[in-house]
């Protein structure tokens, strides 16, 4: 098998335990997800199965759309309902104030990543670190705010927005820091991916739909990377199996084809085909 899957992850499930299950469905070793998504989040997450999962530096880094409930007058040690309550306020910003405060977001900002995340620290994860008691400083981390919208307010002290923002961005540290700029206190209690690049929550598979789906619903590799073409004159062809030396003038990044077969990501590196990413099906 060789593909990738738009599979929508359930909360209270890990992106490892996602992987696993994907693996033990399909009956595939090498399976991959394409961006973490925290344990309390559902929705879109990306798995490659076999060679595409070679693929995680082209479809991690896109842009990702995200629907979140934040709750006011309180925060947690993980940012997010799964902590513990750490500190309480009774003051509760209106929604015009909250609304002004994501607005003042959009754009690129420095955001410090939740002491609860997967960011290494001296070699090890930061959630690890903190789970131990050990002091750990994190860097703040260069990202883009897209977009916000207020979709609704739930409650008086609950406000559900839409986030289309870089890879990397943590909404919980968004939710922190509105809190803060309101002069209140606020905490994720809802998270869902609704689009990571191409992928859209509308078009995902749930695990129990994989489980009878399995192999239809791998999606092709070349129908979601966004990259220009590029045909080997087919007289070539014994040369790409071989893996001989091709000159070429590619360019950047392209997919590459030779008699319409799928060779997979190259360039030309000092004029000679140099195939990157190789996910030709042998």
């Amino acid at each position: 098998m060789n593909g990738l899957i738009n599979l929508y992850k359930p909360t209270g499930m890990s992106s490892a335990r996602a992987v696993s299950r994907v693996k033990k469905i399909l009956g595939e070793k090498t399976v991959g997800h394409m961006g973490t998504l925290d344990p309390m989040a559902e929705g879109v997450l990306i798995i490659g199965v076999g060679k595409s999962a070679r693929l995680f530096d082209y479809i991690s880094g896109r842009k990702k759309t995200y629907i979140a409930k934040f709750k006011f007058g309180y925060t947690t040690d993980t940012l997010d309902a799964l902590g513990e309550v750490v500190d309480t306020t009774s003051d509760i910003p209106s929604v015009d104030a909250a609304l002004h405060a994501m607005q003042s977001l959009v754009g690129e900002i420095e955001q410090l990543p939740p002491l609860y995340s997967a960011k290494h620290v001296d070699g090890k994860r930061a959630y690890a670190l903190a789970r131990d008691g050990k002091e750990v400083e994190l860097k703040p981390v260069r990202v883009t705010i897209h977009d916000v919208e207020l979709i609704c307010q739930p409650k008086m002290d609950e406000m559900v927005f839409s986030v289309t923002c870089s890879a990397g961005t943590y909404i919980r540290s968004i939710c922190r820091d509105v809190g803060k700029m309101c002069g209140s206190l606020a905490t994720l209690t809802y998270l869902q991916r609704t689009k990571s690049g191409c992928f859209d929550v509308k078009d995902s598979v749930r695990i129990e739909e994989l489980e009878t789906l399995k192999d239809k619903a791998i999606i092709t590799p070349e129908s979601v990377l966004d990259l220009p073409t590029y045909h080997v004159d087919e007289s070539l062809y014994d040369d790409m199996i071989h893996g001989r030396k091709i000159a070429c003038n590619v360019g950047g990044d392209s997919l590459i084809y030779c008699k319409g077969e799928f060779f997979g990501v190259g360039r030309d590196i000092d004029g000679v085909l140099k195939i990157k990413t190789y996910l030709r099906d042998n």
